[in-house]
């Protein structure tokens, strides 16, 4: 027996420092001595001066659970969940005083350290997956056995279980071509000033109404990134990545940051950000945690004014699925979380599944997820978080969730709007609106918001989404009395239009609806501070533009040419640099075609037409950036051109680019990463691959030109319909003698 040798087990605590509690190391899994006696242990003389005294984070001990640093100041579950880590002693156990590894070769090596050096099971879970925490069975066989009137504890076989189950889900270890890949991308990255400067401009310009992530957390996370080279973020491909999608976003709203007198750039400054970062998704796209999450999310609002209808589309669904699969649209009953992860969760969730319904709504998507499913309340304000908080919109994340919500049942809606029991329901929906309206705070209001405060955007989209949704409400209506007009005064059928006093209302409420949207887009331009092309901005004056032309089939009120010729002005800027955008417009040209020749039809069949409507940062810092910008562009482009073969030159000769566009971001090959080894082309539409036929001033589309728009350009019609809002008014879908 283990009590009758105290001699030799005096030695071997000479020799190994113990734990205070052997009670808690005893119920170790690793301990290889499962006939242990604790309490003969116990009863032996202790060497209190090698003990240890067990140094844990506030988390994992309110957890009681295993609590391992993996740098000064954090510990591996915090770091691994993407939570905030906090210690109430400042003692570093001997693990954290060893001498960092060199930084040379600490990329490579650091990567497969867990498998190397004899991790615990525990500490390979901590490492790896914060999922773990909220796997199903614990919680389902402690129910149960309260059910059952049983000791809720659970035993050793239960979480032997949980064990098994995370280790079965934990990713391997990454192949060596991946931490080659890893080291050569972190060896490319921006500097310091140049990453601290994108970020700012990305939580600044880029959040919008969404939460991307935990902005006091992504800071300090970037600090440790670059002031400690041992530090574990290095070699996280899910960092990594998240990194550079904020990198790209941020350059894509670095425009609004330049001095008055730095060159305009017509390409996009993020797309070497995104290049890299697209090269990681393949390795963290099945890694559990937020960070994957996120990545897809931003990535997808990123891709948003190139493709909203593909790769963005696409990259919104990734994040929206593995939000399911990570549980954050249900409302856990876990009491391990704190109320900070808590919050952090919901909010992420309600801006993808908003942004995702929202596109899929503009884009005439059908619904991904039934609303029936969720159980995860609304984002609510929380002090002591939205403090730290760089650029705090909780509020405008409720509202847009909120609106979203409402416009969820508009679509609804109008999908069943020929029964009578949908018909009904059009009045709760105009409430809802309104009262969302009444209860926005004072500050919503963009006369008293600076244009430059990185509110003023966001507000600017709360209210063109608010219109958007009285449009969509109303489309349908309006579009059926005016082809009842015309029929009625231009077709074989004399009979007097039965519009009834509902659908009329819906109509004036739509153009009503698209007047309000011009005059926001109005008020943004006088402010100056447009930027480039964004695809809610896109769609919005479009579908306001269209909605304009086609009342003003009925009726033209003095103000009406104005408004036209400003919403097409306003189009043909944005459209600056894109050819999809470029073609929408010119869609929205032709139906200004079609409306002018049936209003002047119908003023000459001497009827009177039914009267429808009523009336920064500082410039050094840009400055930096774009100076390495421009360098990191010389070089790729210098490495392009001797990768690139003489087939490919052929190729790219056929391309034309549109006028003013960066030849290098409309290029039609895959550009060529010197430090990488995939080179897969990115999902671009057909458009940017074909010549853009220019309008000179004054001419019109005839039917022969437009016709052939539609056929060279069939790929894209999808993209285009949905890019300029055609597709959400869906005139094809309404049989000519339908009403509403």
């Amino acid at each position: 027996q283990i009590t009758d040798k105290p001699s030799a087990l005096q030695g071997q605590a000479a020799e190994v420092p113990l734990p205070v509690n052997l009670h808690n190391l005893a119920s170790e899994p690793w301990i290889q001595h499962p006939r242990l006696d604790v309490a003969a242990v116990d009863a032996l003389p202790k060497r209190t001066e090698n003990v240890r005294l067990e140094r844990k984070c506030d988390r994992c001990k309110a957890r009681k659970s295993k609590c391992i640093e993996s740098s000064p100041g954090i510990c591996q579950r915090c770091e691994a969940g993407q939570l905030s880590c906090r210690f109430d002693r400042d003692r570093l156990s001997p693990r954290q005083s060893q001498s960092p590894m060199p930084a040379g070769d600490a990329t490579i090596t650091a990567v497969a350290a867990s498998s190397q050096t004899g991790a615990t099971p525990q500490e390979n879970i901590s490492i790896e997956s914060h999922q773990t925490e909220g796997i199903l069975w614990p919680r389902f066989l402690t129910r149960l056995r309260e059910a059952f009137s049983l000791d809720p504890i659970s035993g050793p076989e239960e979480q032997d279980m949980v064990n098994l189950q995370a280790n079965i889900t934990r990713p391997n270890n990454p192949s060596l071509a991946e931490q080659v890949r890893l080291k050569k991308i972190v060896d490319s990255f921006p500097p310091r000033s140049i990453a601290e400067f994108l970020v700012h401009v990305c939580i600044r310009r880029g959040t919008d109404v969404f939460f991307y992530f935990d902005q006091s957390q992504l800071i300090h996370e970037i600090e440790q990134f670059y002031t400690n080279q041992t530090c574990p973020l290095r070699f996280d491909p899910s960092f990594i990545c998240l990194a550079l999608t904020i990198f790209a976003l941020g350059s894509h709203w670095t425009p609004l940051e330049r001095p008055g007198h730095s060159r305009i750039d017509e390409h996009d400054p993020g797309r070497l950000f995104f290049e890299q970062a697209k090269v990681l998704v393949p390795d963290i796209i099945e890694l559990p945690g937020l960070r994957s999450i996120q990545v897809c999310l931003i990535l997808g609002v990123y891709l948003m004014p190139q493709n909203a209808v593909g790769s963005s589309y696409v990259y919104t669904g990734m994040a929206l699925r593995k939000a399911l699969a990570f549980d954050l649209h249900q409302d856990l009953d876990d009491q391990a979380m704190d109320a900070r992860e808590r919050e952090v969760r919901r909010r992420l969730w309600w801006s993808i599944y908003s942004l995702e319904r929202c596109s899929t709504i503009k884009l005439n998507r059908p619904r991904s997820v039934a609303p029936e499913i969720i159980t995860v309340p609304l984002p609510t304000v929380m002090p002591e978080f939205d403090d730290s908080q760089k650029f705090n919109n909780v509020l405008l994340q409720i509202a847009f969730a909120r609106l979203i919500s409402i416009l969820d049942r508009v679509a609804d809606w109008e999908s069943t709007v020929t029964s009578d029991s949908g018909r009904a329901d059009t009045s709760s929906l105009e409430n809802q609106l309104r009262e969302w309206k009444d209860s926005l705070p004072g500050d919503f209001d963009l006369e008293t918001i600076p244009p430059q405060d990185s509110r003023y955007r966001a507000v600017f989209h709360i209210w063109l989404n608010y219109y958007y949704a009285w449009i969509v409400m109303g489309k349908m209506s309006l579009i059926t009395l005016v082809r009842m007009t015309l029929r009625r005064h231009l077709g074989d059928n004399p009979e007097p239009c039965n519009i009834d006093e509902k659908a009329e209302k819906l109509s004036k409420s739509c153009a009503k609806a698209s007047k309000k949207l011009l005059q926001l887009f109005e008020d943004l331009n006088q402010t100056g501070y447009t930027t480039r092309f964004s695809f809610t901005d896109f769609q919005g004056c479009s579908i306001a533009t269209i909605v304009t032309l086609i009342a003003g089939i009925l009726d033209r009120d003095p103000g009406y040419e104005r408004r036209v010729r400003f919403g097409l002005d306003f189009l043909r800027r944005m459209a600056t640099g894109n050819p999809n955008a470029q073609v929408g417009v010119r869609f929205v040209e032709a139906l200004r075609s079609i409306s002018n020749e049936a209003w002047s039809k119908l003023s000459r069949s001497g009827q009177p037409p039914a009267n429808v409507t009523d009336e920064g940062l500082q410039s050094s810092a840009y400055n930096e950036w774009a100076e390495w910008l421009s360098n990191q562009e010389q070089s790729q482009n210098s490495n392009n051109n001797e990768a690139i073969g003489e087939g490919a030159l052929g190729a790219d000769q056929n391309t034309q680019v549109p006028p003013g566009a960066d030849a290098e971001f409309w290029s039609t090959g895959p550009e060529v990463m010197e430090w990488s080894s995939r080179t897969d082309a990115v999902l671009e539409p057909l458009m940017s691959r074909l010549p853009v036929p220019q309008l000179q001033a004054g001419d019109q589309l005839d039917p022969f030109e437009t016709y052939r728009l539609s056929t060279t350009y069939n790929d894209d019609q999808p993209f285009l319909m949905g890019l300029t809002g055609f597709d959400v008014l869906d005139f094809a879908g309404y049989p000519p003698d339908m009403a509403p």
